[in-house]
C-alpha cells in the first residue's frame, strides 16, 4: 500500500510556503495588475520548469501559444516497492505479464489573459501508448512470447482559468489559483487490433468522466532565482458510461530556477503524486481480469516521488520592461515613452526541456514502474 506518511509529509511542505506570505509582508494586495510571468522584471528566471502546467497568468489582451511533446518509459513491475519477475506475476494466477510501456503525447495548448484577473487555457493531448507483455506457448509452459499492443488518438480536453489572488508589493511573490475543468473527449473503448477484446485501463486514452482541476501555484524570487511550489489535483465527477471511474489524483511540486545569460535559465525540481484505484469495473474487461494485472481495478493505485531537471532557451525577445510596460530603446537602453504604442508588440519565445526519474515509487501492484521521462516544448506569447 502507499506509503501515507511520506503523502502527507509532501503535500504540507508543498503548502507551507503559502501560509507565509499573508503574515510575513507588510505590503499585500490583490493581484489584479500582476505581470505576465509574476516577476520582478529581472529576467527570464521567472519561468517555471516546462512540466508545471498552469503556472502563471498574462495581462489583458496578451495570448500564449504552446506545443510540448512528453514521453514516458516505463519497465518492469512493482508489488508496493519490491521488483517482481515476470514469473511472480504468473505464480499470483496471472496468465500475462506487461514487461514494458511506452507512453508518448503531443499537448497543444493555448492562453489568452480576457482580463487582468482571468487567464483562460486550453490544452488538448494526443496520446500513443505501446505495451508489450509476455505470455506462455500454448502446450509449452516453460516457454513464453512476447506480445505488443498499441493505441493512439486524442485524449481528455482540459479548460481551465487561472485567477491572481495574491502579489507582495513588488510583485516578487505570488500566489494563483488554478480553476479547471477535464472534458472527456478520450475513448474509454479502445480494443485490440482485428479483435472485440477491451484493452486494458492504462492502454485507454481517456477517463471518461468530467473531472475537476483544482490548484495553487506560488512563485517567489529569491536567492538569485526564482523558486515556486505548486499543489494540484484531479477529482472525478461519478462514474463513466462504463460503470468506473479512475482514481482521484494529488501532487504537489517545488523548483527552483536561475538565469544563467539572457538566453539561457536553468531548474530543478522535485514533484510527488499519490493516486487511488479505480471505483468500479469496466464490464468488458471482466474476462480479461484474470490474465493481466492491467485489467484488475484494484491494482491502480500508488504514488510516485521524481526528481527533474530543466533547461529553458528563449529566442527572438523583444526588449520590452514587463513590469511597468516602459519602451525600452534596442541599442542604448534609453526610455522612450511611459506607455506603448498601440501597434507594438510584446513577444517571446521559449524553447524548453526538462527530463525526470522516479526516486521512490509505491504501488499497488503488481504494476509497471516508471524508468524516466522527458518534455520538450516550444511557447509563443504575444
Amino acid at each position: 500500500m502507499p506509503n501515507k506518511h511520506l503523502r502527507y509529509a509532501f503535500f504540507t511542505l508543498a503548502i507551507l510556503p503559502f501560509l507565509c506570505p499573508a503574515y510575513c509582508d507588510e505590503h499585500v494586495h490583490l493581484d489584479g495588475h500582476a505581470r505576465a510571468h509574476g516577476s520582478t522584471g529581472t529576467g527570464h528566471d521567472d519561468y517555471s520548469p516546462l512540466g508545471v502546467m498552469g503556472d502563471h497568468a498574462h495581462q489583458a489582451g496578451d495570448a500564449m501559444f504552446s506545443y510540448r511533446y512528453g514521453i514516458m518509459e516505463m519497465n518492469g513491475n512493482l508489488i508496493g516497492s519490491t521488483p517482481v519477475s515476470t514469473q511472480d506475476i504468473f505464480d499470483e494466477g496471472f496468465t500475462m505479464a506487461p514487461t514494458s510501456m511506452r507512453m508518448e503525447m503531443h499537448m497543444l495548448g493555448a492562453m489568452y489573459a480576457a482580463s487582468d484577473s482571468i487567464t483562460l487555457m486550453a490544452m488538448l493531448p494526443l496520446k500513443r501508448m505501446e505495451m508489450s507483455s509476455r505470455m506462455p506457448m500454448p502446450n509449452m509452459p516453460n516457454m513464453t512470447m512476447t506480445r505488443k499492443a498499441e493505441t493512439s488518438g486524442a485524449g481528455d480536453l482540459k479548460l481551465a482559468g487561472i485567477f491572481p489572488l495574491w502579489a507582495a508589493g513588488d510583485h516578487s511573490r505570488t500566489l494563483r489559483l488554478n480553476a479547471g475543468l477535464s472534458i472527456p473527449t478520450g475513448s474509454i473503448k479502445e480494443t485490440d487490433p482485428g479483435t472485440t477484446m477491451r484493452m486494458a485501463y492504462p492502454m485507454q486514452l481517456g477517463s471518461g468522466t468530467f473531472d475537476l482541476l483544482p490548484g495553487l501555484t506560488y512563485i517567489s524570487e529569491k536567492f538569485g532565482g526564482s523558486w515556486g511550489t505548486q499543489v494540484a489535483s484531479v477529482i472525478r465527477l461519478g462514474e463513466n458510461g462504463e460503470g468506473y471511474s479512475l482514481g482521484n489524483r494529488f501532487q504537489a511540486t517545488t523548483w527552483y530556477s536561475r538565469k544563467l545569460n539572457d538566453m539561457l535559465s536553468v531548474s530543478a525540481r522535485i514533484e510527488g503524486a499519490t493516486w487511488g484505484n479505480i471505483d468500479g469495473q469496466d464490464a468488458a474487461m471482466i474476462e480479461t481480469m484474470s490474465m493481466s494485472p492491467n485489467a484488475r481495478a484494484d491494482l491502480r493505485g500508488g504514488e510516485r516521488v521524481d526528481i527533474l531537471f530543466g533547461l529553458n532557451i528563449f529566442l527572438d525577445t523583444d526588449r520590452w520592461d514587463k513590469w511597468d510596460r516602459l519602451f525600452i530603446d534596442k541599442d542604448n537602453g534609453q526610455l522612450l515613452q511611459a506607455k506603448p504604442q498601440e501597434n507594438s508588440m510584446d513577444k517571446e519565445t521559449r524553447l524548453a526541456i526538462e527530463i525526470g526519474f522516479p526516486v521512490h515509487q509505491d504501488l499497488d501492484g503488481p504494476q509497471m514502474k516508471s524508468d524516466w521521462s522527458l518534455m520538450v516544448g516550444l511557447q509563443v506569447s504575444f
